[in-house]
This record gives structure tokens, sequence and C-alpha cells, in this order.
């Protein structure tokens, strides 16, 4: 027997579906009615980039999260490393780096400014007493002169040093006055030769009274020395007298020699040595600072009216 195959009914087409747009996916994923149709039309193709891309994404998904307590621990490690790391200190940029970061063409030094220099706007009067023993000087009369001139200071023949330090001390415009007996006379005059020489600045000497200067380089007064008014004495013994001196320059120094016959330990005693000193000594400084001499002056004679009244309530 013959089997006549059956004929399949012929497949409709609809115009409706010419525009449509082929469906990416796979053939089973087309409903029921089309996928025959799906099947004839070409399949998408995955580029390398895709699949790429793709892989990384699953490979993400699958990675499991760190859990939070690890976070935290991990956290608390770090902590402690960085507290362990020694602090260092902030040097904040100094003047001279900034001044260098501005002017980079110029060079800036650092330097710091030297203090000013304070010195006493008042002339210098020092006393200077002698070798006090074998009776070559008591030194009662220095004492005296010392204690009753404003603003006068007293030292030992054997000071030196200090003499000059208080010397500097005074304002370079200000007189300076020496008045020494004896080896006082003498430290007077060595004082005016340190003085007189360019770590000193040539130091000016307004005034020496030398009064019977014994010992050595005491002849010669230095040409800073203004004036130099010198007693000596006369006696049987030279060496407890002093000698005449002379002026290295006359056109910088006045010098004048007094002979005298006084005992060498009494001539700073004499009222008339005493008053002529007085004499001197305010010429040089006359009409400088007046107004603090007289307050010291007031000051002093006050002082003293205590003293008494204090004296005579004993």
């Amino acid at each position: 027997m013959t089997k006549v195959a059956e004929k399949s009914a012929p497949l409709i087409h609809n115009s409706n579906l010419k525009n449509f747009k082929p469906f990416r996916g796979g053939a089973d994923k087309l409903p029921d009615g089309i996928q025959k149709l799906g099947s004839e039309l070409p399949q998408a193709e995955i580029t390398d980039k895709a699949r790429a891309l793709k892989a990384a994404e699953e490979t993400k998904a699958e990675t499991p999260t760190e859990p939070t307590a690890n976070v935290a621990d991990k956290a608390v490690s770090v902590a402690k490393t960085l507290s362990k790391i020694p602090v260092l200190p902030i040097i904040a940029p100094s003047v001279e780096s900034k001044a260098l970061s501005k002017n980079n063409d110029k060079k800036v030094t650092d330097k710091k400014s030297e203090p000013p220099i304070h010195y006493i706007k008042k002339p210098a009067v020092i006393f200077i007493e002698g070798f006090s023993a074998f009776g070559i000087s008591n030194g009662d009369g220095i004492t005296d002169m010392a204690d009753n001139f404003p603003g006068a200071k007293k030292f030992n023949w054997s000071e030196h040093e200090k003499i000059v330090s208080e010397i500097k001390k005074h304002a370079p415009d200000e007189p300076v006055v020496l008045v020494g007996h004896s080896f006082g006379g003498d430290t007077a005059i060595e004082v005016a030769h340190e003085l007189n020489s360019p770590k000193n600045m040539f130091r000016a000497i307004d005034l020496i009274v030398s009064i019977d200067a014994v010992g050595m380089n005491k002849t010669v007064i230095p040409v800073n020395v203004k004036s130099n008014l010198n007693y000596f004495g006369e006696g049987l013994l030279p060496f407890l007298h002093g000698d005449p001196t002379v002026a290295r320059n006359t056109k910088y120094t006045d010098v004048t020699n007094e002979l005298r016959s006084d005992m060498h330990s009494k001539m700073d005693d004499n009222p008339e040595v005493q008053f002529e000193i007085f004499n001197k000594i305010n010429q040089v400084i006359g009409g400088v600072n007046d107004e603090d001499i007289i307050i010291e002056i007031s000051e002093t004679n006050q002082l003293k009216d205590i003293l008494e009244a204090i004296k005579n309530s004993l």
C-alpha cells in the first residue's frame, strides 16, 4: 500500500512583520508562534570585549565581601602602627627663609641686632688715693674731696682696670677728670696712656691732677690729655716726691707744674691745693649738666643735714 505524504499547510506571512527587528536572543527565547521565523534570522555575535566584561562581572559577583569585623581589626592595626611613628617637630620658616623665597636674586643674612649701649650722661670725676702705708699717704685729703664733690667716685691706686671700666661707662662726649695722689697720681697718668690707643678710641681726658705722683711712667703726659695740673714737692728723699711733668705734644696738652713745700703725705690735705683742684674741675665741667649737678649738691647737703641731726640727737 502506498502511503501518500500529507501536505503541510502553507506558511502564512503577515505583512505587519516586515519592519520587525530581529530578536537578539536565542531561538528558544522566541514566542512559540515565531520560533521558526526566528531561526531563520541572523544570530547576534558577542565580541571579545563584551565577554571580558561579562567574565569580570561574574568574578566580582562570586567574590565574597570581607566581613565588617575584619575591616575594624585592620583599622585598629593601622592606628597602632601610626602611633609608633615618631612625631617630627614642625619647623616654621624663619624670616630669612621668607626673605630668600621672595628675593631669589638677593642674598639675605640673618644678623642679630646688637643691644643699644647706654652711657652715663654725666662727667666722670674720679679721685685715686695712694699707697696708705709707712706714712707715704693716708688718703684723707683724697677721701675728703671725693666725698664732697657731687657725682665723684674714689678708687685705690691698684684698681687700674676698674678705673678704665668706669670711664668707659660715661658717654664719649662727657668730660673726664682724674685726680690722684702719690701712687694714685701715677695710676691716673697710666690710665691716660692706656686710653690713648685705637682700641679705646683715643678716649679724651679733660683734666689730670697729679699730686706728688710717685712711681714709673709719670712724667710724660699723652696727647689725649687736654690739661695737666701737677703738684710736686721738695724734700730730702726724692722718692717721696714727684717730678715735673711734660706734654708729649704741647699742641694738644697744656701742662702746669707747681712746686710746693708740703710734706708728701699732707699735700692732698692742704686747703689751698684742694681749692685749686675744685676750681679747676669746675672750669672743665662748667656748663655741662648744670641741672643734674645742682640736684646732686642739694641732695648731698640734705643728707649732711640729716646725718648732723642724728649725730646731735645721740
